[in-house]
């Protein structure tokens, strides 16, 4: 009789762990379908407004973050994302260049940032500091529906990052991190304005946990770009991708 009643108890056991996975799985089907359905209301939104849209393919090959963009993913077909040159706010080409690439794949979108750069200058020595005025930096905006994950990095690839809601304005909350990493290249020398140098790079991973993505084809997230600088003798210029009017992220990618 014990033998019988222990067979019945593992019977209902089973059934109720077959249960319970049906369950999760259906939820999980159930989540990925509203998700889909959000993010493609998202993407429709975003062209019928007229913004930038850029299909960022999966990486055909592997990525080492070492500032130096000629792993297989960078250079194989189909080839990266390319931004073109950066524009200041009048439309007109910037210069020095700016640009960016992008590829995606496993649990990071990778970011490839160029600056061409007669003065490199950058005197932050820890990360999530304010960035001095002097200073030359990348900052890239992530906009999900009403909040901006902001990221900037400086030449030696210290990140500053932080969190707002665009609704209630004010600073960004440095609180939140981006878990993003990021390595550097330089032609030049830094903070010596007698030098005579190039360009600097930066090689950048984000993970998607911490934009609210699950590294999906079909996924989009708004997407602006802007790069500061103060050449030799001139004042500071900003020039950017995917920037609109009063600040506003015209910018998105998505996930081929």
């Amino acid at each position: 009789m014990e033998d019988v009643l222990s067979l019945r108890t593992r019977r209902v056991v089973l059934g109720l762990v077959v249960l319970l996975a049906a369950m999760v799985l259906l939820y999980d089907r159930h989540t990925r379908s509203g998700r889909a359905a959000v993010s493609l209301a998202a993407l429709t939104a975003a062209r019928a407004r007229g913004d930038i849209v850029l299909p960022v393919p999966h990486a055909p090959g592997p990525i080492t973050l070492d500032g130096d963009t000629d792993d297989p993913a960078w250079v194989m077909p189909p080839g990266p994302a390319r931004t073109g040159d950066f524009l200041y706010d009048d439309g007109r080409a910037a210069r020095p260049y700016s640009s960016a690439r992008f590829v995606w794949g496993g649990d990071y979108l990778y970011l490839a940032l160029y600056a061409s750069d007669q003065d490199i200058e950058s005197h932050t020595d820890q990360p999530d500091q304010p960035i001095p005025l002097e200073d030359d930096f990348f900052e890239v905006v992530f906009q999900q529906e009403d909040v901006e994950y902001s990221i900037l990095v400086t030449p030696k690839a210290l990140i500053t990052d932080g969190v707002r809601r665009r609704s209630e304005g004010g600073p960004l909350d440095l609180s939140w991190n981006s878990g993003a990493h990021a390595s550097w290249e330089i032609d030049g020398s830094l903070n010596n304005s007698k030098g005579k140098d190039e360009e600097w790079a930066i090689e950048l991973a984000v993970p998607f946990e911490s934009l609210q993505l699950r590294g999906e084809p079909g996924e989009n997230i708004g997407l602006s770009i802007r790069r500061c600088d103060i050449p030799k003798g001139a004042p500071r210029i900003c020039a950017g991708w995917g920037d609109g009017p009063g600040g506003r992220v015209r910018g998105r990618i998505v996930l081929e």
